[in-house]
């Protein structure tokens, strides 16, 4: 092939002109086609090859951008800014695909109009000057992101249809399956004229205003230019969403995610929408039925933007208003709302399947919001995709104690009634595990060591999150006790030291307190006269028994776990009726001191008891198992 020469004529790039439209306004000039056009300046080797999509829109190499700019006699940052990889740092879905894939098959690219394209009628008919009334207005690139869905100079919604032929403009689909730009090959075609060809050519001149303007109203007006502003690369550096700033692009990233949830919750999501040509259109689904029988055209069907500009910037403004005025909390709310029914949509894949199985890059806000309903109410079908946390948090499983610590409870869910105790903090506890680790429930429970050989000890623990569940929803705030665990999870994500409750239990796995330390404590409780217990009826024992029921409590205060965990290698040793008799008075023990109604006894016992953790903390905290006869008192 000789080597390229720069072009006799050229044209000079018009503000936001995509790298296409300049070809085809560069071909008018020169009475050429522009797939030779393309092949001229170095776009392609042959023209069959000179394809649309990836190449002459999302992105081209270094070598070939720089081909390009000699050959029409532009600068390099003039072909740098007609291609859409020019959005990629606020816009992430204009990121050229390392695999080069494009349309349905690459879910990144679902979110830009690669196969046709949005238009002004009056911006395409140009400037009043000598070139423009000649060779057309531009063929903008911003009019191939779908949050562009409005011509702000014009105060008019975009188009995207011939109104002679009602074709889709500058579609893609040809008869032989390669994606160029319609009638590629031919020359004399101007800028501005429709190239449908499918069912005969069209050549309607798309700039001549032949439709009425549908005029922008005011909010859609305002909500434009903030998503503009956002695409500007000196525009705002963050956006506040869900109480959280997050960058524009995670923002562009929720707003998709909203979008998709808002059309596979139709009609459930009816009550957040308010354009009837929007309801409309999602009431009649997509075209193709049959093709709804493979899930993964139905999810990318959900998935794709709308390419009218009405009803598509109905729904980008229905999703905005849940994302940037709302917090966390109320977002959560309208979820529950939307997933937790029976999906009404073509797609076997729902929502939350599809979001576990993507993981976009959404902000921090829209992951917390998220992650208080998918992980909580997670159901079977979710259990594959659920196996890594929705957020990434600084605490792991091993921070978390089996049993909620008293000082987290008291400062974040004592206040609540209704629903006992022991269920709160063990449910809390599981929450916060499945949080940092990711997976159902019982996952959970098995990552803390909640499930024991006991079916009978298994099955109430098992009920704790279903009874806490229950009561969630007859609250007033359905959302208080997940906001709670946020809190609280908040609170341990800011914390420079977090316990490793995990390494506690592991060292005091066989552990108990020793004979002599035993002597001691016995030591410091006070015997009544007559060794009887204040009223009268059972002797104070503090034989072995006592010691077994002591080692239990003591290693609860050290891992913050439940008693019925608790080694009990004393007990062990003793035959099943005394085993079954000693657990009945360590459980009696334990109950006293959980509903506040301990003996004076039971007080000069957990005084001990605390020292006595005090001192084993910091050992354990290094990674070393102490002995069962070190103590403080030694």
């Amino acid at each position: 092939m000789p080597p390229l020469r720069p072009l006799a004529r050229s044209l000079a790039p018009l503000s936001d002109e995509s790298l296409p439209g300049l070809l085809l306004r560069l071909a008018f000039r020169l009475g050429t086609s522009p797939a030779e056009l393309a092949v001229r300046t170095g776009l392609a080797d042959r023209p069959h090859l000179a394809v649309l999509p990836t190449s002459l829109l999302i992105g081209l190499d270094r070598d070939r951008r720089h081909t390009f700019a000699q050959m029409v006699k532009a600068e390099d940052d003039e072909v740098d800014a007609m291609l859409l990889d020019t959005f990629k740092s606020r816009y992430p879905h204009a990121q050229p695909s390392p695999s080069g894939r494009n349309g349905l098959a690459n879910q990144q690219h679902r979110w830009l109009f690669i196969h046709a394209t949005r238009y002004c009628p009056q911006c395409l008919a140009g400037q009043n000057n000598p070139l423009e009334r000649a060779f057309g207005g531009p063929w903008k690139s911003t009019w191939r992101l779908p949050p562009v869905f409005a011509c702000l100079e014009h105060r008019r919604f975009l188009e995207h249809s011939c109104p002679a032929c009602n074709s889709l403009v500058l579609h893609t689909a040809t008869r032989s399956g390669v994606r160029h730009m319609p009638r590629w090959r031919d020359w004399g075609l101007h800028p501005a004229q429709c190239r449908a060809f499918m069912d005969g050519e069209c050549g309607h001149r798309l700039d001549r205003g032949s439709t009425a303007s549908r005029k922008l109203p005011t909010d859609y007006r305002k909500f434009q230019s903030f998503l503009l502003d956002l695409l500007r690369a000196d525009g705002p550096a963050t956006v506040e969403v869900l109480g959280h700033s997050t960058s524009p692009a995670h923002y562009f990233t929720d707003l998709r995610t909203a979008c998709h949830i808002l059309r596979t919750s139709w009609p459930r999501s009816r009550y957040l929408l308010d354009s009837q040509e929007l309801m409309m259109l999602l009431s009649a689904g997509p075209a193709d039925k049959e093709e709804l029988s493979r899930s993964t055209f139905a999810r990318a069907s959900n998935d794709m933007p709308i390419l009218a500009a009405q009803p598509h910037a109905a729904l980008l403004l229905a999703a905005d208003r849940l994302l940037r005025p709302t917090g966390p909390d109320a977002f959560a709310g309208h979820l529950r709302i939307l997933l937790n029914e029976p999906d009404l949509r073509p797609s076997r894949v729902g929502w939350a399947r599809a979001f576990l199985d993507s993981r976009p890059q959404v902000s921090e806000g829209f992951l917390q919001a998220v992650s208080t309903v998918i992980e909580t109410f997670a159901k079977p079908s979710l259990a594959r995709s659920l196996k890594n946390p929705v957020r990434r948090t600084r605490f792991r499983p091993e921070h978390i104690p089996q049993f909620l610590e008293e000082d987290w409870y008291r400062r974040y869910f004592a206040h609540m009634d209704g629903v006992a105790t022991v269920h709160l903090r063990r449910t809390a506890a599981l929450r916060l595990c499945q949080a940092a680790s990711g997976g159902s429930i019982q996952k959970a429970a098995a990552r803390l060591s909640l499930f024991l050989s006991n079916p009978a000890v298994t099955a109430r623990l098992a009920d704790s999150p279903k009874r806490v569940h229950r009561w969630a929803r007859t609250r007033p705030d359905p959302l208080e006790f997940e906001s709670a665990i946020r809190d609280l999870a908040a609170e341990l994500e800011s914390r420079d030291e977090l316990i490793n409750y995990e390494q506690r239990r592991r060292m005091l796995t066989a552990w108990s307190i020793g004979p002599q330390p035993w002597e001691v404590i016995a030591s410091r409780i006070a015997v009544p006269a007559g060794g009887y217990a204040p009223g009268g009826g059972f002797a104070i024992d503090l034989s072995d028994r006592k010691r077994n029921t002591a080692s239990v409590i003591l290693w609860s205060l050290v891992t913050q776990g439940e008693h019925v965990f608790a080694p009990t290698p004393i007990g062990d040793q003793q035959d099943p009726e005394t085993q079954r008799q000693w657990r009945m008075g360590t459980d009696a023990v334990w109950s006293r001191i959980q509903r506040r109604i301990t003996r004076p006894t039971d007080n000069q016992l957990i005084t001990a008891l605390d020292e006595y953790a005090a001192y084993l903390i910091p050992i354990i905290d290094r990674g070393t198992t102490p002995p069962i006869d070190a103590s403080p008192w030694t």
